[in-house]
């Protein structure tokens, strides 16, 4: 077992340069005794912030061109569907963030269980539109908006201007993370419909590109704002907390507040010889740790 471990790792420190090489690669890979192929690639899903690491993945075990990977993986829903989905068959493996508490009631109804290993670190960020002069808030100041008791940015250093307080769908992973990282429990206020945004790109729409959106705050993950839709920094602006800029450094370090990690997640017992655990265990490995870095994930 030892020595097929090992041959697993130096085969995907091949695997790891050949990708970063060239774009595209002709035949698919062996890992250790094993050889994925279109055929026996395991279904792959996930939280949207994580389909960058998916791409890579996939392309670089496959050896494929990364254009093509969205033949094989699907990265679609909310984080609890996804689960849900991995529970119900639908996915071999996940790149996911945290499990909302529906999607772990939900696999303990069922009798499955699942093993997860930590492959990265996100956080959670407040972002408001560029017009707002406020760039920071505290933590005490973030509950006292999301409990109704600070209602106007004038309290909080702004302009005297309303603060509209967007949420985001209980089943999404952003607010799986704002009941974690925040948890304010009953404290929280249940907001108007208006104010529940179904979708991470929606929720940044709200924040910078609508009218009259200055009074707008709202939270998404720090990865998928400032990799796979940065423009919108053009017109939004993300929040210090408690006096602390969010950044790599500052997640890495932990010195941002409301860090969270994220997931590399199969149905627990598969055997060794089974795609989606060789993949798990490649994904895991240093190698594949290396390769998230180079998706500029923490």
């Amino acid at each position: 077992m030892k020595r097929r471990i090992f041959i697993l790792v130096l085969t995907a420190a091949i695997i790891f340069v050949g990708f970063s090489a060239c774009s595209s690669v002709a035949q698919p890979e062996v890992v250790g005794n094993f050889e994925f192929t279109p055929e026996n690639y395991p279904k792959m899903g996930g939280s949207l912030a994580v389909l960058p690491l998916g791409e890579a993945v996939t392309a670089a075990v496959l050896g494929i061109d990364r254009a093509k990977t969205d033949e094989y993986i699907l990265f679609e829903g909310s984080t609890t569907s996804n689960y849900l989905g991995l529970v119900n068959g639908q996915f071999d493996i996940l790149l996911a963030y945290e499990p909302s508490k529906e999607a772990i009631d939900f696999a303990k109804e069922r009798g499955f269980e699942w093993e997860m290993t930590a492959i990265g670190r996100d956080a959670l960020v407040f972002i408001t539109n560029i017009d707002n002069p406020v760039s920071g808030l505290t933590d005490s100041q973030i509950r006292g908006i999301y409990s109704g008791t600070v209602t106007n940015w004038s309290e909080v250093g702004g302009n005297d201007i309303g603060i509209l307080p967007y949420q985001r769908n209980k089943d999404s992973g952003s607010q799986t993370l704002f009941d974690k990282l925040i948890d304010m429990g009953d404290d929280l206020m249940k907001p108007p419909g208006e104010l529940i945004v179904g979708s991470m790109i929606g929720l940044l729409e709200v924040v910078a590109d609508y009218d009259n959106a200055e009074g707008a705050l709202g939270y998404t993950v720090y990865y998928y704002l400032t990799n796979m839709e940065n423009e919108k920094l053009a017109k939004a602006r993300i929040l210090a907390i408690d006096g602390v800029k969010c950044s790599n450094d500052t997640i890495r370090s932990g010195k941002y507040p409301y860090i969270n990690d994220f997931y590399v997640v199969i149905p627990a017992g598969l055997p060794e010889d089974d795609p989606a655990r060789v993949l798990y265990n490649w994904i895991c490995s240093e190698q594949g740790r290396e390769l998230a870095e180079r998706e500029n994930y923490v």
